[in-house]
């Protein structure tokens, strides 16, 4: 019984939540911080309205090629003034392709809406700390794994069937996250909730607009993407204890200089000078012991 007790208190007092801690949710020196701004105008059945920032930090630290590829895209203004082109919910949100930009009235584009990108590819990159919590951002890409270009997603609550390993063909590394919301998770919440062309009503109705699979039947629409700044090192103050050391290396070595100070005035004195100055100090003490 005691035993049944005892393991009750361990489990209960034990964190559960230690094993699923990621790297991801820690900030680090050097990192890009980027603002994507966005707005949603909905009409009828289409549901609230919204607009906002969704901040992320982006790992330079641990994908370098991804972040400075998506960093130079932003640099260019590439992302402004285009649209997710792809959003399932409870899985991800979706855009990048240059050629998603309403033609006059949306959900109207360029036939090729959701295949394009930039002009350049980049190699597959993974790194350990990197996986698919919620709000990652990640790079889409064909069959090839090293042809990611411009497009990206955002994930909708963790989707670790996507990380590296977790893949089913031996030859899939998965896709490459180099990033993860710090503010506005929310936005993408909404943005995942929107109705689009697969089941624009909630019942799983065979598509009504003209568009891809998986498209908004209203635009969600990317203002701009900017930086707003690098994450700088934190400054630490110092505590109590911290301090101490120091100021007891001072002390001390204020000690060892008068030390030293006064062996040389010690020295210097004749066997004869030391006796009589003891016997002086001897009979001032004695003086006032009477």
């Amino acid at each position: 019984m005691r035993i049944a007790i005892l393991l009750s208190m361990i489990l209960l007092f034990t964190p559960g939540t230690v094993a699923d801690a990621s790297p991801m949710e820690n900030s680090y020196e050097g990192n890009p911080i980027i603002v994507i701004n966005l707005t949603y105008e909905s009409g009828i059945g289409g549901g609230d309205d919204f607009e906002g920032e969704i901040v992320l930090e982006l790992f330079l630290n641990w994908a370098p090629v991804t972040v400075t590829n998506f960093v130079d895209l932003v640099n260019q203004s590439f992302y402004d003034g285009i649209f997710f082109h792809r959003i399932i919910d409870d899985f991800v949100i979706q855009s990048g392709d240059p050629d998603c930009n309403s033609n006059g009235v949306y959900p109207i584009s360029d036939p090729s809406c959701g295949e394009g990108g930039s002009s350049e590819t980049i190699p597959f990159e993974a790194d350990a700390n990197l996986t698919h919590i919620n709000g990652a951002i990640g790079m889409a890409r064909g069959t090839d794994p090293d042809s990611a270009t411009s497009q990206f997603y955002i994930c909708d609550g963790p989707q670790h069937g996507l990380d590296n390993g977790n893949r089913t063909l031996d030859d899939d590394p998965g896709y490459a996250v180099f990033g993860v919301v710090r503010e506005g998770i929310e936005l993408v919440q909404a943005a995942a909730g929107v109705p689009t062309t697969n089941d624009a009503d909630g019942d799983g109705s065979i598509p009504r607009v003209p568009g891809g699979p998986d498209r908004p039947l209203y635009e969600v629409h990317i203002n701009s993407i900017t930086i707003r700044e690098y994450v700088s090192a934190p400054v630490v103050e110092k505590t109590d204890s911290e301090k101490t050391p120091a100021l007891y290396r001072i002390i001390f070595g204020l000690i060892a200089v008068a030390a030293i100070a006064g062996f040389g005035f010690w020295s210097r004195m004749s066997k004869k000078e030391l006796v009589d100055l003891s016997q002086t100090a001897i009979r001032k003490v004695q003086r006032k012991g009477k």
